[in-house]
């Protein structure tokens, strides 16, 4: 396995907020649009919304533990 770009390091934090925001649609729209006794199993959406806040917030990926030092551009 390669290890990650600097600039792909650099990308986390968008790519996270854009993952939070799909699970969070995903959720929601099974809240709303599931019948009562189907076999999707609703899950409360509010959860990623914490999730997306969180990661508005991060400014780096530093922020997440990473360190931007020897990865190459």
């Amino acid at each position: 396995m390669r290890p990650l770009s600097t600039a792909e390091i650099e990308a986390l934090p968008v790519l996270a907020r854009g993952a939070a925001v799909r699970f969070m649609l995903t959720r929601l729209y099974d809240w709303l649009n599931v019948p009562d006794g189907s076999f999707v199993m609703k899950k409360d959406p509010m959860e990623y919304v914490r999730r997306m806040r969180f990661h508005r917030q991060v400014t780096s990926a530093t922020e997440y533990g990473l360190e931007l030092s020897g990865a190459d551009a």
